[in-house]
C-alpha cells in the first residue's frame, strides 16, 4: 500500500477543524486557528548486513571422506563466489587443492589394546570378601585352636543365609562345635559373589576380547586429512531511531500508523525527500563494514503534528496518517489540564480533611 505524502499545514488544520466541529458543534468551541502546530518527523530504520567470514583449518576425519563435491581453491582469500554460492543459510565448505591425504592409522586394523585389562580379556578381583553376618570380626570363638586368627582359605565358602545370626555352628577350621559364625563357618570371609571365588572377572569395556575400537580411525583402519576452507555469511541487524523520542501520549497508537516504508539495497541512495536530520541520523550507520558483501536497509517514516492551545486549554491534539492514508486525530489532556486536575484533587482532599477536623 502506498502511503500519502506528509500532511501539509492546511490539511492538518482542516482535519482538526472537522474533528472539533464533530465534538462541539459549529461555532461553539475552539477552532484550529486557536492551536499552535509542531511537526515531529519520526524515523525508525533497520540495517541488515551480510558480512563474510573466511576461515581455514586442517581437518582429520576417520575413514575415507569423499570430498569430490566440494569446491576447490588455491588461496582462500582469492576464491570468488559463484552466482549460486551465497552462504546465507549454511557455510560453504571448500578443499584446498592437493591437500587431501588418506593415511593408514597406527592401530593397523581399526582396533587397539584395551586399556582396562591391558589385552588380558579379564580384570583381577578379590576372590573373597568379609562375611556379611560377622563382618570378619568374630568368625570363631576358638580361633587359637586353628593357629591364631583364621586366614582366608584357598577357596572360601559360599556365604550362608543365617536365620538367627546369634546362633553358632561347628567351625570348619578347628571343628569346635557351637563356636563359629553361621555365615562363614569360622573363616571370616566368604566367596566373592562377582567372580565366584575365581579371582578375576571378564573385562567389560572390551567384552573380554582384549581389544577395543580405535578412537582415532573409529574402526576404519585409516584416516583422511585435508585443509578445509570455510566461507560463511553472518547477518546482524542494527536498528536506528531518530534522536527525537516518540510522543509518549500517542506512542501506542503510532505502532499501527501509516508509516512510509523504503527498502534499499547496498548501492541504493537515500530517498530524495529525506530530511537533513534523518540523513545525519543514518549517515554513520551506513558506512560499509569490513567483510560486508550485501545489505538490506528498511526505512520507516511518519510525521506527527502536535496541536497545543495558544492560550488556556485542557486538551491538545495529535494528528498523523493511518494505514488508509487519511489523517487521524488523537485527543489528549494537555499539561495545563493535568495541572488543573491535580489541583482540583488536592483541593477536594483539603476540604475533606477540614470537614473531618470540624466534625471531630
Amino acid at each position: 500500500m502506498t502511503v500519502a505524502e506528509d500532511p501539509s499545514e492546511d490539511e492538518v488544520r482542516a482535519e482538526l477543524d472537522a474533528y472539533l466541529a464533530r465534538r462541539k458543534g459549529k461555532g461553539s468551541g475552539p477552532t484550529a486557528a486557536d492551536f499552535t502546530l509542531t511537526r515531529l518527523d519520526l524515523l525508525r530504520a533497520s540495517i541488515t548486513r551480510h558480512i563474510e567470514r573466511r576461515t581455514e583449518v586442517t581437518r582429520h576425519e576417520p575413514g575415507f571422506v569423499d570430498l569430490a563435491d566440494r569446491p576447490v581453491y588455491d588461496v582462500l582469500r582469492d576464491y570468488e563466489l559463484g552466482p549460486h554460492e551465497k552462504p546465507l543459510d549454511k557455510p560453504l565448505e571448500l578443499v584446498q587443492r592437493g591437500s587431501a591425504h588418506p593415511r593408514s592409522c597406527g592401530c593397523g586394523n581399526g582396533r587397539r589394546q584395551c586399556a582396562d585389562c591391558n589385552g588380558m580379556t579379564y580384570r583381577t578381583c578379590e576372590p573373597a570378601q568379609p562375611c556379611p553376618v560377622c563382618a570378619g570380626v568374630s568368625p570363631c570363638g576358638q580361633y587359637l585352636k586353628h593357629g591364631g586368627l583364621p586366614s582366608t582359605p584357598p577357596r572360601p565358602p559360599k556365604a550362608r543365609k543365617a536365620a538367627r545370626p546369634e546362633e553358632r555352628v561347628t567351625c570348619a577350621a578347628c571343628h569346635t562345635p557351637d563356636s563359629a559364625c553361621p555365615g562363614c563357618q569360622g573363616w571370616g570371609r566368604v566367596k566373592c559373589v562377582t567372580c565366584r571365588g575365581r579371582g578375576r572377572i571378564p573385562c567389560g569395556p572390551c567384552k573380554a576380547t582384549g581389544t577395543v575400537t580405535c578412537g582415532t580411525c573409529r574402526g576404519h583402519g585409516r584416516t583422511t586429512s585435508w585443509t578445509a576452507g570455510r566461507i560463511a555469511w553472518i547477518s546482524p541487524t542494527e536498528t536506528v531511531s531518530h534522536p527525537d523520542p516518540w510522543p509518549r501520549r500517542v506512542a501506542a497508537d503510532l505502532g499501527s500508523g501509516g508509516w512510509r516504508t523504503d527498502r534499499l539495497g547496498a548501492g541504493d541512495p537515500l530517498p530524495d525527500d529525506f530530511s537533513a536530520d534523518h540523513r545525519s541520523a543514518l549517515a554513520r550507520h551506513l558506512r560499509q563494514q569490513e567483510g560486508e558483501q550485501d545489505r538490506t536497509v528498511v526505512i520507516k517514516r511518519i510525521t506527527v503534528v502536535r496541536a497545543t492551545p495558544r492560550g488556556s486549554g485542557n486538551r491538545e491534539y495529535y494528528l498523523f496518517r493511518g494505514l488508509s492514508g487519511d489523517l487521524e486525530v488523537r485527543a489528549r489532556i494537555s499539561d495545563e489540564g493535568r495541572g488543573k486536575a491535580v489541583a482540583a484533587v488536592l483541593a477536594a482532599v483539603a476540604v475533606l480533611v477540614l470537614v473531618l477536623l470540624l466534625v471531630t
